[in-house]
C-alpha cells in the first residue's frame, strides 16, 4: 500500500516536471490554456492510476487525425490555492460545440467531485442557473488539487476554461444578459417587423428574410447554451440550424439581387450549394441524435471546408453586381457582408486553434449579425421602393402604349369623320362658285353659305379638341361636367356605332360637375365601350345596344356601362383584369384593357369598379369621387 502511494506520488512528481501548476487566490479570474495537458482516451472507463502514468502533452494536435476522430480525449489542470484561506472558483466554458464532458475533482489521488455534462446530456444543476459548462473547485490553504476533463467533441476544437470567483461571476452574468437581451431583442423585433411587412406587400423577399432571422436566432440560441436551458425538448431545431439559416439566406440573396435573371450561372452554383445545405442539415440531425460521432466530425471538416467557398461566392456576386453592373442595392450589401464575413470566418479559425485572440469574437460576431440584419431591413425597403417606382413608370408606360395602340383607330376615325365635313364645305365652295360666275350670288346667300363653312369647321376644330385632350401625357385635375366627358367618348367612337348600327343610349339624373381627371375618364369609358361593340360584333347581336347612365350617390357619382353582347363567360371572369389577358384574336387586342381601367379607376381617379354579368349582357359599375382631392386628402 506504501509502495503503491509512493509510486502514485512520484509519477506524479515526474509530470509535474513538465505540468505548470496554476497557482490561484489572489486574482479573480485566471486564463488556464497554458496550464492544461492532454492525453488521448484509450478505454472506455480508465482509473486515476493509469491516467497519471500517461504521457501528457501540451497540445492535441497529435491525435488530430482521421483516425482519431471517434475517440476521446483527457485534459488535465493542476491547482494550487497560494494563499491562507480557502478558495473557491468555477472552471467555465462557452464552448457549445462539446457533446460530451466529464468532469472529475481529484484531491490526494481520490475523486470528490464528478459533474457531466454536454450537449447529449446537459447537467439540469449548473451553478448560477447559467446556459454555460460550470464547475465548482474549492482548494484550502495551500493545497494543491488536479482537474481532469473527459471530453468527446469535433476533436479539432479546443475547448477553453476560464477560472473565475463567484463575484467575478455575478458581475459577468448580470453584463451577460443584458447584452443577449439586446441582442435576441432586436432579432424578434426586426423578425415579427418584417412578418408584417410581408403580409402587408406579399413580397417573398421579407418572407426569405423572416425565415433567415428565425435560423439566425434559433442558431445563436443553441450556439450560446440558451438552447439547453430552455427549450431540451426541441433540440432537433437547433441541430439543423446552422444549415436552415445558410438556405434561407441564400434564397434571401437570389431574391434581393434577381441572380437568377441577371446571373445564371451563377444561380446554379447557389443551388448546387442550397442542396449541400440541405443534405449537410438532414444528415446532420440524425448523426447528432444517434451519436455517430465520426461521421459527425466528417461532415464538422466538410463544413468548414465549403462554408469559406460559399462565402467567396456571395462576396464575390455582390461585387461583380455592384460596380459591374452598377447595382445599388448590390453595393450596400457588399458592404454589408464583407464585414459580417470577415468575422465569421475569423470564428473557425479561433475554434481550430490556428489563430489565437483575447478579443471575444463570438461576441462581435454576434452584434455584427444584428447589425446585418438591421441594415438587411433597410436595403429590403430600399429595394422594394425601387420595385414600386418600377412598376409606377411601368403602368403609366402601359397607358400610354394602349393610347397609342389606338391612336390608329383614332386616327382612321377622324379621316372618316372630317371625310363627310370636308365634302359638304367643298360643295358649298362649288355652288358659291356657279352662281357667281353665273352673277346670282346675293350677299344673302353668300352669308348664308359662309355660316354653313363655319359650323362645319366649328365641329372639325371641336372633333381635334376632343382628340387633343385624349392624348395629352400631363394628368391634370380638372372641373368638368360629367355629361362632357361622356359625350366626347361617345363622339370619339362614332363612325365605329354608326357603322355597325349600334345604338348608344345616354340616361342621366342631374349633369353633375365633377373635379377629377376629365382625360382617363374618357378612355375609360373608350375601353368599356370598345369591348362591348367588339364582342357585339362578334357574337353578331340583333339590335345591339350599349346603354350609359350616370347618377349621384352622396359625395360619388356612378356610372353604368351597359350592353346586350351575351355577358363574360364565368370560367374567365376572375382573370378578366389579368394584363395580357385576352379573348380576342391576337390582332384584335392585347389583353391590357381591362387592366388599364382597373388601374385608371382605382390607382389614378380613386374609385371603385364592378364587373358582373346580367340577363343579356354585362355590366360595369364606376364609382368616382365627385372632388379627387378631397379624397385623397381622407385616405
Amino acid at each position: 500500500m506504501y509502495y503503491r502511494l509512493f509510486f502514485l506520488n512520484l509519477i506524479l512528481l515526474f509530470s509535474n516536471l513538465y505540468a505548470d501548476v496554476l497557482e490561484i487566490g489572489l486574482e479573480e479570474e485566471y486564463k488556464t490554456k497554458k496550464y492544461i495537458l492532454y492525453t488521448l482516451a484509450e478505454e472506455s472507463t480508465e482509473s486515476i492510476d493509469t491516467l497519471l502514468k500517461r504521457k501528457w502533452t501540451k497540445s492535441k494536435d497529435s491525435f488530430n487525425g482521421f483516425s482519431y476522430i471517434n475517440r476521446a480525449y483527457w485534459i488535465r489542470l493542476d491547482l494550487k490555492n497560494s494563499t491562507k484561506t480557502s478558495k473557491t472558483y468555477y472552471l467555465q466554458s462557452e464552448n457549445q460545440f462539446t457533446y460530451s464532458i466529464e468532469f472529475f475533482f481529484i484531491k490526494n489521488n481520490q475523486i470528490v467531485n464528478y459533474i457531466k455534462d454536454g450537449a447529449i446530456h446537459k447537467n439540469h444543476n449548473r451553478m448560477f442557473n447559467t446556459n454555460h459548462m460550470i464547475f465548482p473547485v474549492t482548494l484550502s490553504a495551500n493545497e494543491e488539487a488536479m482537474v481532469l476533463f473527459k471530453i468527446r467533441n469535433y476533436n479539432k476544437i479546443d475547448i477553453n476554461f476560464m477560472l473565475r470567483t463567484k463575484e467575478y461571476l455575478l458581475d459577468f452574468y448580470q453584463t451577460y444578459s443584458i447584452v443577449e437581451g439586446l441582442f435576441f431583442g432586436g432579432m424578434l423585433i426586426m423578425m415579427f417587423y418584417n412578418l408584417f411587412l410581408y403580409f402587408l406587400l406579399k413580397h417573398r423577399a421579407y418572407l426569405y428574410y423572416v425565415f433567415y432571422t428565425f435560423w439566425l436566432v434559433v442558431y445563436f440560441l443553441g450556439l450560446f447554451g440558451f438552447s439547453e436551458r430552455y427549450f431540451s425538448d426541441y433540440r432537433w431545431l437547433f441541430y439543423i440550424s446552422s444549415g436552415a439559416f445558410f438556405i434561407s439566406m441564400t434564397l434571401f440573396i437570389q431574391s434581393i439581387l434577381n441572380v437568377k435573371e441577371k446571373l445564371p450561372k451563377v444561380y446554379f452554383f447557389f443551388k448546387i450549394f442550397m442542396g449541400y445545405f440541405i443534405l449537410f442539415t438532414i444528415l446532420n440531425s440524425i448523426i447528432i441524435e444517434i451519436q455517430a460521432f465520426v461521421y459527425a466530425q466528417i461532415l464538422f471538416d466538410l463544413f468548414f471546408v465549403l462554408v469559406p467557398l460559399y462565402v467567396a461566392l456571395v462576396i464575390s456576386t455582390t461585387y461583380y453586381l455592384a460596380y459591374y453592373k452598377d447595382d445599388t442595392v448590390a453595393k450596400f450589401y457588399s458592404v454589408i457582408w464583407t464585414m459580417v464575413a470577415s468575422v465569421g470566418l475569423l470564428l473557425p479559425l479561433v475554434y481550430l486553434n490556428i489563430f489565437e485572440t483575447d478579443i471575444p469574437s463570438d461576441y462581435i460576431f454576434q452584434f455584427l449579425v444584428l447589425f446585418e440584419v438591421l441594415c438587411f431591413s433597410f436595403i429590403l425597403a430600399y429595394k422594394i421602393k425601387l420595385i414600386q417606382k418600377e412598376r409606377k413608370s411601368q403602368s403609366s408606360l402601359l397607358v400610354q402604349q394602349n393610347k397609342l395602340a389606338s391612336m390608329g383607330e383614332m386616327i382612321s376615325a377622324i379621316a372618316h369623320q372630317w371625310r363627310q365635313p370636308l365634302s359638304e364645305i367643298n360643295g358649298i365652295v362649288l355652288e358659291i362658285d356657279l352662281k357667281s360666275r353665273k352673277e346670282e350670288l346675293s350677299s344673302i346667300a353668300l352669308d348664308k353659305y359662309l355660316n354653313e363653312i363655319e359650323e362645319v369647321t366649328a365641329y372639325l376644330s371641336g372633333t381635334i379638341s376632343d382628340f387633343m385632350n385624349f392624348f395629352k401625357h400631363d394628368k391634370i385635375v380638372n372641373s368638368f361636367y360629367i355629361e362632357d366627358a361622356i359625350n366626347r367618348a361617345i363622339k370619339l367612337l362614332a363612325l365605329s356605332h354608326k357603322k355597325h348600327h349600334i345604338e348608344i343610349i345616354y340616361d342621366m339624373d342631374d349633369n353633375i360637375k365633377l373635379y377629377n381627371y376629365q382625360s382617363e375618364l374618357i378612355q375609360a369609358l373608350l375601353i368599356l365601350m370598345n369591348n362591348s361593340m367588339d364582342a357585339i360584333c362578334l357574337r353578331e347581336i340583333s339590335q345591339p345596344k350599349i346603354i350609359l347612365k350616370s347618377r349621384k350617390d352622396n359625395k360619388n357619382i356612378i356610372i353604368t356601362v351597359e350592353d346586350n353582347a351575351g355577358g363574360i363567360p364565368l370560367d374567365i371572369m376572375d382573370k378578366i383584369y389579368n394584363p395580357y389577358f385576352t379573348t380576342k384574336h391576337e390582332f384584335k387586342g392585347t389583353g391590357l384593357g381591362l387592366y388599364i381601367l382597373k388601374m385608371l379607376i382605382e390607382k389614378s381617379m380613386q374609385g371603385s369598379i364592378k364587373i358582373y354579368n346580367i340577363n343579356r349582357g354585362a355590366i360595369c359599375t364606376l364609382s368616382l369621387p365627385i372632388n379627387v382631392e378631397n379624397s385623397q386628402h381622407h385616405d
